[in-house]
């Protein structure tokens, strides 16, 4: 009886260290434009590489808001194992400091989210009538870290993760194995 409890009990532990993992979520590694980036010219699309497979959330993947709080419509965004890409209309585009925000939806169905800003020289910016027609790429001259925010904590997430159930139920399972093992020794 000893042995066939030690098993199980090793059998469940190993169950449970497989499941734990499995429930990570992915994380933004880069960005172009990077956090932080100055511009020459707008960017005519955005790709956001995360750190695990990736889907489109529900609503807008990825929003650019510009100085002047106008945000660039979207034309196009796909999601590809995992990248993201949104293309955009720049004709709204005007020169200074643009904060970019996303959303992803992680492999286990959680939405992960997060924001940084990037610079688009005031020199570089066409007039806004021919703004949609640039094809220049853009150059990088200044990097800095993105950030992976964390959604607000009153945010409900969609309940608790199930790696805590799994272990919830391992403890109880064992408590009742135990229990039933003192029960019958007495």
């Amino acid at each position: 009886m000893r042995r066939s409890f030690s098993a199980l009990v090793l059998a469940l532990l190993a169950a449970t260290a497989v499941a734990v993992p499995a429930q990570a979520h992915a994380e933004l590694k880069s960005s172009t434009p990077a956090s932080g980036a100055v511009l020459d010219t707008p960017p005519r699309q955005v790709e956001l590489t995360f750190s695990d497979v990736v889907s489109l959330p529900d609503g807008d993947a990825v929003t650019v808001t510009g100085p002047d709080g106008v945000t660039w419509p979207v034309t196009q965004s796909a999601a590809v194992d995992k990248v993201i890409t949104a293309k955009f209309d720049t004709a709204v585009m005007r020169a200074g400091a643009h904060t970019l925000a996303w959303k992803a939806k992680s492999d286990d169905g959680d939405t992960i989210e997060g924001t940084f800003t990037f610079t688009v020289n005031l020199a570089a910016v066409p007039p806004a009538s021919s703004a949609s027609s640039a094809a220049a790429p853009s150059s990088v001259t200044m990097s800095a870290p993105v950030t992976n925010a964390a959604p607000p904590a009153s945010r409900d997430s969609g309940g608790v993760p199930l790696w805590v159930w799994v272990l919830a139920g391992l403890v109880a399972l064992v408590g009742a194995i135990l229990l039933i093992r003192r029960r019958s020794t007495t």
